[in-house]
């Protein structure tokens, strides 16, 4: 937020979790991916993270190695973001693993993710149902087990203070998120990570919820949609736009949403960087305490 303005920014994430080898989902990422350079343009994705860290000029032949990097067959770490700075930030990033490898044994939560973020500035001048129709096109080819888009702080959050000093204006705005998407790949499994303005619902969940007609009707607050996407995906969206929240805007559809969820619901048992332990695990339940 302000303090870190220079590394952080306030933005809309969009994320998905896809409990299958990197092989498998490679053709879909790669599909949502061009949809996401589609809508916001292809001069807006300026640079890419190379293999010893440092930026690179997306041109014809960075674009070539990315798309072979996406199919990298056991783990593939794609970063794209623009050439500008916060809090105009355009990225992408994709962590993909072979889930299956010996090496995840002993983390059977371990999943590919997939984010995509779009600075303050895109919602402001799109509008908050363009930015629904982008995740929803965004999920469509990914076989996701869960998902989520809503407001989050993004940037260089493990680097010094960074996080630490972020954390004291983020816990009064329940609506904002922030995570390592690495850190919550490594182990949410098929669980969600809820609540946020817009979650994504697959397999086994939904089904073990009973189906997108049994969600909906615990859902009651004003404004919350609930919709399938086909027999083993569904979105509940809660409102026309992402609310930050606050002492005047204390979000009861996040708390209804974060309720009846609770049972197939993600806490993480590592926390960011910097984030103080007794205050992350607090946050972390927000929306039930």
């Amino acid at each position: 937020m302000r303090k870190n303005r220079a590394v952080t920014q306030e933005d809309v994430s969009i994320c998905f979790y896809l409990p299958r080898p990197t092989a498998e989902v490679a053709e879909a990422v790669s599909l949502s991916l061009q949809t996401f350079v589609d809508v916001v343009g292809i001069r807006a994705l300026g640079y890419y993270i190379g293999e010893d860290d440092e930026p690179r000029e997306l041109d014809d032949g960075g674009w070539a190695s990315i798309r072979t990097k996406i199919h990298h067959p056991v783990t593939p770490s794609v970063l794209l973001t623009a050439d500008a700075s916060y809090p105009e930030k355009i990225e992408f990033e994709y962590r993909g693993r072979d889930i299956h490898a010996p090496v995840f044994r002993r983390a059977p939560g371990t999943v590919c993710a997939v984010r995509f973020i779009l600075p303050l500035s895109w919602l402001r001048a799109h509008g908050a149902s363009r930015v629904r129709e982008l995740a929803l096109a965004l999920a469509a080819p990914l076989p996701f087990s869960s998902g989520h888009a809503g407001l989050a702080v993004t940037g260089y959050l493990g680097v010094g203070s960074v996080t630490t000093e972020v954390v004291p204006q983020l816990v009064q705005y329940p609506g904002v998120d922030l995570m390592e998407l690495d850190l919550v790949a490594w182990e949410i499994g098929t669980r969600l990570r809820v609540p946020h303005w817009m979650t994504f619902i697959g397999e086994p969940s939904l089904g073990a919820m009973g189906g997108v007609d049994v969600l909906r009707s615990q859902l009651h607050e004003p404004g919350t949609a609930t919709e399938a996407l086909d027999a083993s995906r569904a979105v509940v969206t809660l409102g026309p736009e992402p609310l930050a929240g606050g002492p005047d805007q204390p979000l009861p559809a996040y708390r209804e949403l974060a309720r009846v969820l609770e049972p197939w619901a993600f806490h993480a048992t590592r926390r960011p960087a910097g984030f103080p332990e007794d205050v992350f695990f607090k946050w972390d339940r927000r929306f039930l305490d």
